[in-house]
């Protein structure tokens, strides 16, 4: 074992080094920049017909406010080839196949502003191995990662530079990792040669140990509005993990979720809340809700109460009840 130790080690290095070896030769190689027709441009994708994860890290927000920045540029005609972008896109020729290895939000950005080209560089002889890896790298060397870009980055970069055969099995030898340290499984020789590796790994990306990446995984199964409030910044990684644990229907996550976006609570406070809104015990919001008080109008003012009003009276609910009658009228058009 003493041997295969620093074998191992070296062999990590030699991966990652190799792929920042050929990454350096392929960029040097490929300095042209050219405009691109957005619709030519496809989804990364690897052998077996598996397409790498999107970074999902920009929230509407954001993807408006870089939509505006670049367009502010390509009015006064600058940025690259005058598009309004600072950086070029990246793309590999798949057998003459555009495929994006990074610049999805600029993509976008563009697509909202209506353009129909954006600068790229177009890498040859990009192997899949040599994709994933710039697609990871540049998404781990990203300070705006939220909770769940962030996970699913550090497993690909695990799986790329321990050569897992999955994300899955990535996950699965973690969690084992956790049970063998809880004294629960123990590892065959190969496993603990893994283990070794797949902590040097950790060790390099410099953000969790193997223990607490596990409680980080629970991100993955987040329900989806959940998911897309963390990427919002609507909530943190810590009040998504107590949404998760007491709430599964989805009327009733809009609910607490609207609430966060007006209200700023503490963990234990939104624990606090989601119990007594679950037990029909929920705070008052200083929010008033029309729908309610509209529909109440309505069972104040009976027949038997109308008749008994004075004419000018009557004549100024009639016209009153003619406007609405109006507004209703627009409002049952919008609703299907």
């Amino acid at each position: 074992m003493a041997k295969e130790k620093p074998q191992r080690q070296t062999s990590i290095d030699s991966t990652i080094e190799k792929l920042k070896i050929d990454q350096e030769i392929v960029l040097k190689n490929s300095t042209k920049i050219t405009l691109i027709n957005i619709n030519e441009i496809h989804e990364l994708k690897l052998k077996n017909d598996i397409f790498m994860h999107n970074r999902i890290s920009y929230s509407k927000t954001k993807l408006l406010e870089l939509a505006e920045n670049i367009a502010k540029l390509a009015n006064e005609k600058a940025g690259i080839l005058e598009t309004g972008l600072l950086n070029p896109i990246m793309l590999r020729n798949n057998h003459g196949i555009l495929e994006r290895i990074h610049g999805d939000n600029r993509i976008k950005a563009l697509k909202l502003n209506g353009a129909n080209s954006v600068p790229a560089i177009i890498l040859e002889n990009v192997s899949d191995e040599l994709a994933r890896f710039m697609r990871s790298s540049e998404n781990l060397n990203r300070e705006d990662l939220n909770a769940y870009d962030e996970t699913l980055s550090i497993l690909e970069h695990i799986q790329l530079a321990c050569n897992f055969e999955s994300i899955e099995s990535v996950k699965s030898f973690i969690n084992k990792i956790k049970n063998f340290q809880a004294g629960k499984t123990s590892l065959n020789e190969n496993e603990k040669i893994l283990h070794k590796q797949v902590s040097d790994v950790f060790e390099r990306v410099g953000r969790f140990d193997i223990i607490t990446f596990v409680d980080r995984l629970s991100v993955l199964k987040l329900h989806t509005l959940i998911k897309q409030a963390l990427v919002d910044e609507v909530i943190s990684y810590t009040q998504a993990k107590v949404i998760k644990s007491k709430l599964t229907d989805d009327n009733e996550i809009r609910k607490i979720l609207d609430v966060l976006k007006n209200k700023k609570l503490s963990v234990n406070d939104l624990k606090s809340y989601i119990d007594n809104m679950k037990t029909s015990k929920e705070p008052k919001l200083e929010v008033t809700n029309t729908y309610n008080d509209f529909t109440k109008l309505s069972t104040i003012l009976t027949k038997k109460k109308y008749l008994l009003l004075k004419p000018e009276d009557k004549i100024f609910i009639d016209n009153k009840l003619k406007e609405i009658e109006n507004i209703y009228l627009e409002i049952k058009s919008k609703i299907k």
